[in-house]
């Protein structure tokens, strides 16, 4: 069954702290106390939110933001990709991490970028496989160009 990719918004903060608290376990308590600051996240348009089900159970989120140049390009920054173990390994991960590129590159983004632990090879091994260019500083980092115009 092909996963249901939706974009949140405004209108969504009850999807957004299920989804949050059936996939990212320890965000649940925190969103559910800060429900001002889920509205005013999901009415950002510097953010995202992308939420996948299958079967109208939840399976995965990934969120970010845009970040601004002084000259007006953007970059946008993946924060987090999450994944249910139970829906793990079905493609869900690319879809999601594709939709967060498209918004971006939508928004006029030059550059997405994430980072991960060097200890997380499923994580390493999907970024690879949509073709980031890994950056041995730190952390794992990886980014994707998507404007031709240099940064």
């Amino acid at each position: 069954m092909r996963p249901e990719i939706r974009l949140l918004v405004p209108g969504d903060e009850v999807l957004l702290v299920t989804m949050f608290g059936d996939v990212v376990p320890e965000w649940r308590d925190r969103l559910v106390a800060a429900p001002t600051g889920v509205t005013a996240y999901l009415a950002d348009p510097t953010t995202f939110v992308f939420a996948a089900s299958v079967g109208g159970e939840p399976a995965g989120l990934a969120y970010g933001s845009l970040m601004p140049y002084p000259d007006g390009r953007r970059m946008a920054y993946l924060h987090e990709l999450g994944v249910a173990e139970t829906f793990r390994r079905r493609g869900i991960g690319t879809t999601l991490v594709r939709a967060a590129m498209d918004w971006s590159r939508e928004r006029g983004a030059a550059k997405f970028w994430l980072s991960t632990g060097g200890h997380n090879d499923g994580a390493q091994a999907l970024y690879e496989h949509l073709g980031g260019d890994r950056k041995p500083l730190g952390d794992v980092n990886y980014w994707w160009t998507l404007d031709p115009t240099p940064l």
